[in-house]
Formats: C-alpha cells, structure tokens, sequence
C-alpha cells in the first residue's frame, strides 16, 4: 500500500505540472496574443537576431514547442522565411533550459508549498471574477498556471525522495546511460513537455535517486524527444512546415549525438572548469551547454541549409493549387480559363463545407468534380470544420494573389471584365462559409438545450439546408450554360421561401410563448446567417458561371430576406 501511495503521489505530481504548465502557456499566448507574432516576424531578419528572438520567446512563453508550432504557422502562411524560422528554432531549443534554472533556483532551494498556495488561491479566485476573454482572467490563469506548476513539483520531489528509500539507487547506476536517454525521449514524446522530464530527472536527481551523468542523459533524451511535437505538426502541412520540421529534426539529431558521445567532458566543463558543485545547477547548466554549443555549430550554416532543404522538398503532393501555373500570366486565354477552374474548386469547397458544418455529407455540387476533390479534407471522413475552413482562406489568398496580379496588368477588355467577375465570385464564396461557421456555437446550443422545441431546431435547420443542398445539386446537371441563370434564378427563390417558412415557424412559437427572449434571438440570428450563407454561395456561382450581362441581371433580382 505504501509503495502505491508514493508511485502515486509521484504521478500526480506529474500530471500537476503538466496542467499547470498547460494553463501557463494557454494565459502566455493570450496575454502576449498579436504582440508576440509581431516580434517574431519584426525581429527575425538576420540569423543571429532569429536566435535571439526564438530565446526570449521561448523564455516568455515557457514552451520551445509552443514556440515551434507558432514558428510552424508563421512560415506556412509566409510571414517568416525558412532561414529565420530555423533560426527562432535554435533559439528556442535553448530558451527551454530556462525552466530548469528557475525550478533548479526556486523550487529546490524554496518551501514550495509556501509559493504554490497563494499563487493558487489568487489566481483561482481571480478566474472566477474575470469576466471571459479580458486581460484579468489571463493574469489569473497565470498565476493558477505557476502555482500548479509548483505544486506539482513538490508532489515529484516527496514522491522520489520516499521512492528512493525503497530501493537501492546503485542498482539503476547498473544501467548504461543510452537507457536514461530512452526514457528521457519516451517520456517526453508522451508527455510532449520536455520541462516535465527534466523535473522528473531533477527531482531523481535531488532524491539521489540517480547520478548527474544519468541525469544528463535523460536530459538530451528530452531535448531529442520535442522533436516529435514539430514532426507532429508538420506531417499533414504545407512543404514550408515541413522543410522546418525536417530542419529541428536535423538540429537536434545531431546536437543531441554530439552531447551523448561528449557527455563526460561536457559534465567536465561545467563541474571542473566552470566549477559547478551543485548537481542541480550542474545538470540545467550542461542541459544549456549543449544547446549553446549546437547553436554556435549551425549558425554559420543556416542559410545553406534552408536552401538545402527548399531544393530536397521542392512541391507539395496535393498542391493547394490545381490549375493556375505562374506560366500562365504570359497567355491571358490560359490564366483565365485556369483562374476560373479553381474558382470553381472554392466554391465547391464552401458549399461542402457548410454541408458537413451541419452533419450533412458533401456530395452536392454544381460540377463533376471528383478529381478537383481529390485529398481534399473537406470531402474527407470526419473532416475538422476549423481546419477545412483555414485551407479555404488559403486558397482564397492564392487565388486572389494571382487575379490581383493580372488585374495590374494591361489585358483584353473582355480579359479585365471576366477578372472582374472572378474576384468578387472568390470573396462571396468565403463569405458564404462563414455565415455558416459563425452559427456553429448557436447550432451547440440547440443540441444541448434542455427545451426540447428549442433542441429540435438543429434537426429543422439541417433539414432546411438539406433542401437547399439538394435543389442546388441540379445544376450539374444542366445541359448547357444557357440554363443556368434559370436555375441560380430558381435556387435564389427556393432560398427565399425557406427562410421565409422558417421565420414564420419561428414567429409562430414565439406568439405560443414556447420559446424565451435568448432562444428568439438565436434562431433568427441562425435562420439570417444561413440565408445570407445561401445567397453570397448563389451570387458567387453567377459571377463564376454566367456571363457579365447575366450576371449582373441576377444580381438584379430583389430579395426579400
């Protein structure tokens, strides 16, 4: 039963530190929101200053992986190069060690008990009386974050040191050190935190549990274990994200191989040269060392590097574009026949997107577009509404990119007036995506009510845009173009009558007194949303399907919603 009680003790020490670590970083990014992604991308113009601005980052946010993933977004949407993402990289990995100097500092040396009690107690306090998303709540999560930090750490720290009164510390001293630097990696690759490994080899080590050499070796094996988090993020990315994955996977293959085979006269450097006696201080001070010492050997070859690694990964395998090719602003016939294509491919994306935002499957289209579909997410099983819709901006972006680009150029009256008509067709097709998206908090409220005639609107409106769906699902099947401004005219009008059904049906039961003043607004608030969803989607499909003359009769054509 003892050994129980400590084994579990020790876990929830753990599992303490990794909730409050996970509240730190969450209160961090909220609190620096917009300013951090700033310095990042201000400050990372030189090498050298990338290094700096991934150290200070890392140690504000306490999170080399937090670090990398933001560093991952940034270079994937093009705000920062590959060589300045490489640099943040390098100076996140030694940004990390910074945790360990400030539990090494405070949390052996402190009563932690004394610390974590009224940093929980404020900050707990605090989140009850903050209101959602002000600075107050973020500050109160951060000091609930720090406090769990610690008082997880003084649970790790009891929990080894009764833990080694049980067994005999010299028989882990039996295992070579390739042993400690596995666990150190498995570990870490299940927790993703480092931090929470080397507080687990601090507190060993404090417990004397275990040597300062086999500390060390755990330590490069938690270091070599974040680069599971960045492989992670990156295997499902754009090439951007994973020419920088590859490159952390790089840096710390081969800083970490140089720590392990030079590990004895590295723990000389910090205890004999530098004369560090405390083995705390020691294992932080080599867990930085070799960090350093990785930086100083790639700095001189980052630039290299990153066009190394643009010249190995040169092409996505599913390019977010299809057709348009930068050859294609020298012929205007081609530009515009591909710029259309993938106008085309957005739309078809909006629409299927709205489909399975309210659990309907995405086959309705208005074109034969199965490869066009092809490893697309949208159209994938259990697609994620957050992600399909940031690819759709994406595509919005290049696209748009493109057409602007010609559109500065001097073309063929009939060229301008066709751009003319491709621009607004993009912006209305992701405006109709987004109506959608902003009722899906509304849409969760509908499934979670406990009045049963507000819940079964979820069914009403599903049905509602089922119907719409499947009317708009004819025009695939139109046998030439001549038909299609009678069906968007149709659809347009189908559009209407089911908003118009559907507010009525609302009125109804607001006149029976089934439904109160918050259920009210919703459901009209949703009923609007999915109409002017329905519109923008029928107004982008005539700029993209008809002709200027056709297009702006439809436009033409009053609504009543």
């Amino acid at each position: 039963m003892p050994v129980e009680l400590d084994l579990w003790h020790l876990a929830a020490g753990l599992g303490l530190f990794l909730f409050g670590m996970h509240h730190l970083e969450n209160a961090l990014q909220v609190l620096a929101g917009r300013s951090f992604k700033v310095f990042l991308r201000e400050h990372t113009s030189r090498p050298v200053k990338g290094v700096f601005a991934g150290l200070l980052t890392t140690i504000a946010l306490q999170s080399s992986s937090v670090v990398s993933l933001l560093v991952l977004a940034l270079v994937g949407t093009g705000i920062v190069s590959l060589a300045s993402a490489i640099a943040i990289v390098l100076g996140a990995n030694l940004g990390s060690t910074a945790t360990g100097w400030i539990v090494a500092s405070i949390g052996f040396k402190l009563d932690i008990e004394v610390l974590s009690l009224p940093l929980i107690t404020a900050g707990g306090l605090g989140v009850v009386w903050s209101a959602a998303g002000s600075r107050r709540l973020g500050m109160s999560q951060l000091l609930v974050g720090l406090g769990l930090l610690f008082l997880g750490l003084d649970f790790m720290k009891s929990g080894a040191a009764t833990a080694t009164a049980m067994f005999d510390p010299q028989a882990l001293a039996a295992y070579p050190l390739i042993v400690f630097l596995l666990v150190g990696f498995v570990v870490t690759a299940i927790v993703q935190a480092s931090s929470a490994t080397i507080m687990i080899a601090l507190s060993a080590l404090y417990a004397s549990a275990i040597t300062l050499e086999s500390a060390a070796a755990v330590a490069i094996g938690a270091d070599l274990g974040t680069t599971l988090t960045a492989v992670l993020a990156a295997l499902a990315g754009t090439v951007a994200k994973k020419r920088v994955a590859l490159a952390i996977v790089i840096f710390n293959v081969v800083t970490n191989s140089i720590a392990f085979l030079a590990l004895g006269p590295l723990l000389f450097v910090v205890t004999g040269l530098i004369g560090i006696s405390d083995p705390l201080f020691a294992l932080v001070a080599f867990h930085s060392l070799f960090n350093l010492l990785g930086i100083l050997l790639f700095l001189p070859f980052i630039g290299w590097l990153s066009r190394w690694l643009e010249g190995r990964l040169t092409t996505e395998k599913h390019a977010l574009l299809r057709h348009i090719k930068k050859s294609d602003a020298a012929v205007p016939e081609a530009a515009i026949e591909n710029l259309s294509r993938e106008t085309f491919r957005l739309i078809d994306q909006a629409a299927a997107l709205n489909q399975i935002s309210l659990g309907l499957r995405p086959y309705r289209t208005f074109y034969s577009s199965s490869e066009d579909r092809r490893d697309v997410r949208v159209f994938e099983h259990d697609a994620n509404q957050d992600v399909c819709y940031t690819e759709i901006k994406q595509l919005e972006g290049r696209i748009l990119a493109f057409a602007l680009a010609m559109q500065a150029q001097p073309f063929d009256p009939s060229v301008s007036a066709r751009l003319n008509q491709i621009i607004p067709s993009i912006r209305n097709a992701v405006h109709s995506a987004k109506s959608i998206r902003d009722t899906q908090h509304d849409l969760q409220q509908f499934r979670e009510s406990a009045n049963d005639q507000f819940n079964e609107y979820y069914d009403r409106f599903r049905s509602l845009v089922r119907d719409f769906y499947d009317a708009y699902d004819a025009l695939r099947n139109a046998s030439q173009p001549a038909h299609y401004f009678e069906l968007l005219t149709s659809l347009k009008a189908r559009n209407e009558s089911l908003h118009r059904s559907m507010h009525a049906n609302i009125y109804r039961e607001v006149a029976a007194g089934m439904l109160s003043e918050a259920e009210i607004s919703t459901l009209l608030n949703v009923n609007r949303e999915i109409y002017v969803s329905g519109q923008n989607l029928l107004t982008a499909l005539a700029d993209a399907l008809l002709d200027p003359q056709r297009a702006a009769d439809f436009a033409g054509i009053p609504g009543t919603g």
